[in-house]
């Protein structure tokens, strides 16, 4: 099994795309991903398209009556089911969501506050608390902590959006064993999943809609 998988996933046009009735250049088979020049470059025709392999080729661009469409949950049965296992090993782990504005970052990650809309976050948080009950039902011995940091960068700033009022900008420090971590960034511990979804709630309302940084950490003692 890699240590590192990648996934591409695309999304429907926008308002502003579908009025200027663009074209979409993006097909997918499989794990695939294949982009066709739409520019002429010869008489012989357009530049042949390039196909690109991934551990995972999302079809988003359709509705859901596609079958081939690739709903949020769909992303995350193939994700972060796996990454939650992998946390539950003891493993560090770490889902990154890179595109430019607009890219759909932020539904996928995040998603909305509609049934099946929910991102990889909230269903991840979800089935974590679920899993602790289910873990601790079997062993009465066993006892979880989680705690949840969430922070953004922004114009080369860390901020910490749930504690929105700290407007110094927090530094980005290296410990010799555990590793980079953000210094006097906020960690508060969580009971359930309603208590995730009300500080990501509140801390969305701090974002400047920029890069962001969910952090959750479980401990668990025997």
């Amino acid at each position: 099994m890699s240590s590192v998988k990648v996934a591409v996933r695309v999304r429907p046009f926008n308002s502003r795309e579908k009025g200027k009735k663009s074209v979409c250049i993006i097909s997918m088979t499989g794990c695939t991903t294949t982009i066709a020049n739409p520019k002429e470059r010869s008489e012989k025709g357009k530049e042949a398209p390039k196909s690109f392999n991934f551990d995972y080729s999302y079809w988003s661009h359709s509705t859901p009556s596609d079958p081939n469409y690739a709903s949020q949950r769909k992303v995350y049965d193939d994700i972060g089911k796996e990454m939650l296992e992998h946390a539950f090993e003891g493993y560090n782990v770490c889902i990154f969501a890179y595109g430019q504005t607009g890219s759909g970052k932020s539904y996928t990650m995040m998603g909305k506050q509609e049934p099946t809309q929910e991102g990889i976050i909230p269903m991840l948080c979800e089935d974590l608390f679920n899993r602790i009950s289910d873990n601790t039902n079997n062993n009465s011995t066993t006892t979880y902590s989680v705690e949840v940091s969430y922070m953004e960068i922004y114009c080369e700033r860390v901020r910490d959006l749930l504690n929105p009022k700290n407007n110094k900008n927090l530094r980005v420090r290296e410990h010799p064993l555990l590793g980079p971590y953000v210094e006097d960034l906020s960690k508060l511990a969580v009971m359930s999943y309603n208590d995730i979804s009300d500080l990501m709630n509140e801390g969305n309302k701090a974002r400047y809609k920029t890069i962001f940084i969910f952090i959750c950490r479980i401990k668990k003692r025997d």
